[in-house]
């Protein structure tokens, strides 16, 4: 009788013990699980950032495609698949003249007062306070984030 009771506390003892390997492992599982999350989402964030620093030299390089004028076949051709490549990468250029003047992405460098006749890109937009009407520089999303904010005159 006391053998048995001897053994069914060591099978009682082997049962717990178990139990506890058990839930460490489950602890232990749950942890590199999220330990694997994380490490994905800032693999993911650094990739966007290293993609940000690769694409923001090269839209100056764009500014002089822009500025240039009319050009040639064969440039006017590098522009535009210098475009794809842009939009390819989730690069597009913002619509700002018209549009209303937000800081979060717009840089105003100028205001115009209401009465002053329009710049020559201004078109026949709305001229209430706050319109953007000329665009200086061009501003730049990548998936819908502002990569380079549009340098923009305002209406005051």
């Amino acid at each position: 009788m006391a053998e048995e009771n001897n053994e069914n506390n060591n099978i009682e003892s082997i049962k717990k013990q178990a139990e506890e390997y058990l839930n460490g492992w489950k602890r232990a599982k749950a942890d590199y699980l999220n330990l694997k999350k994380e490490m994905e989402a800032q693999d993911k964030e650094i990739r966007e950032w290293l993609s940000k620093i690769f694409l923001l030299p090269l839209l100056d390089i764009m500014d002089n495609f822009n500025r240039a004028g009319t050009l040639d076949a064969g440039i006017e051709s590098i522009k535009k698949q210098f475009e794809d490549f842009l939009k390819k990468n989730g690069v597009e250029a913002m619509k700002v003249i018209g549009e209303k003047f937000n800081p979060l992405i717009h840089e105003a460098i100028a205001v115009h007062e209401v009465g002053e006749p329009r710049p020559a890109d201004a078109g026949r937009e709305s001229r209430e306070p706050g319109t953007i009407v000329e665009e200086v520089r061009k501003g730049y999303l990548i998936n819908g984030e502002v990569l380079r904010p549009a340098k923009v005159k305002v209406y005051k």
